[in-house]
């Protein structure tokens, strides 16, 4: 967010709702979003004077717990989960308490643990969903569609994967983390972004794989089209899965 808009708030306003998520850099639908002409939130107190202007949305909240993100005063995740949770489907909310616990973020970084016992005792709108979203988020995760990918393995009768499984190769020491990992089956699941068709990037990828392959993994590398029809996807996941049964019995 940038601009002369992102300063905008009530004075002794907490910024809050998606304008927060966004700044926490939660996984946001489109719409939602600054950039795409979503209004700035913030929240007041009961006894601050309310004031309003085109594009500002003042909400006013009680007992309001905050926290200091780049310089500015924003209300804490739990609260900003809250109020996502009637504003985006059930996948999408579980992709942002991932993203709390992401093995990337490096600040307001929130365990899943730490979701779920927040919300434990609270009786406010959209914990309900908070709560159900909290039961499918794990840690760990990275992006939404690695979040996607896991719910559909789940969601299709698979095993749950263990997320960001850490790899070290042996001969150069260099470390890297399997997107979701089959160990027992030594299949490695990478979901293939945009960023992946980068130079850098893909001597990265190239760099895991030729690891993978040599400690004898399977690499299936999934794009936002398997997602969209992922028969291909799960065609060579089973044959995957029936190599490593063989291999298994054979040994």
């Amino acid at each position: 967010m940038h601009g002369s808009r992102r300063g905008e708030s009530s004075p002794g306003g907490l910024i809050s709702h998606v304008t927060a998520a966004e700044l926490l850099r939660l996984p946001l639908p489109g719409p939602l979003t600054w950039g795409e002409g979503a209004p700035v939130h913030c929240s007041i107190g009961p006894e601050a004077k309310r004031a309003s202007s085109r594009g500002l949305v003042v909400h006013v909240r009680r007992n309001r717990r905050s926290l200091l993100h780049d310089g500015i005063r924003i209300e804490h995740p739990i609260s900003v989960l809250l109020d996502l949770a009637p504003l985006l489907a059930h996948d999408e909310l579980v992709a942002c308490v991932d993203s709390l616990g992401s093995r990337l973020r490096r600040g307001h970084r929130l365990s899943v643990d730490a979701v779920r016992t927040a919300c434990h005792d609270v009786h406010a709108p959209g914990v309900r969903a908070l709560r159900a979203a909290v039961r499918e988020a794990r840690n760990w995760v990275d992006s939404p569609r690695e979040t996607t990918t896991r719910l559909m393995l789940v969601r299709r009768g698979y095993p749950e994967p263990e997320t960001n499984r850490p790899i070290c190769d042996p001969v150069t020491g260099t470390r890297y983390w399997i997107d979701l990992a089959y160990a027992h089956w030594k299949i490695a699941i990478e979901y293939d972004g945009e960023h992946h068709f980068t130079l850098e990037q893909k001597r990265k990828d190239h760099g895991k794989d030729e690891l993978l392959h040599r400690e004898g993994w399977s690499v299936l590398r999934m794009t936002v089209d398997d997602h969209r029809d992922p028969r291909n996807f799960f065609a060579l996941l089973d044959e995957s899965i029936r190599s490593a049964d063989t291999a298994d019995l054979k040994n």
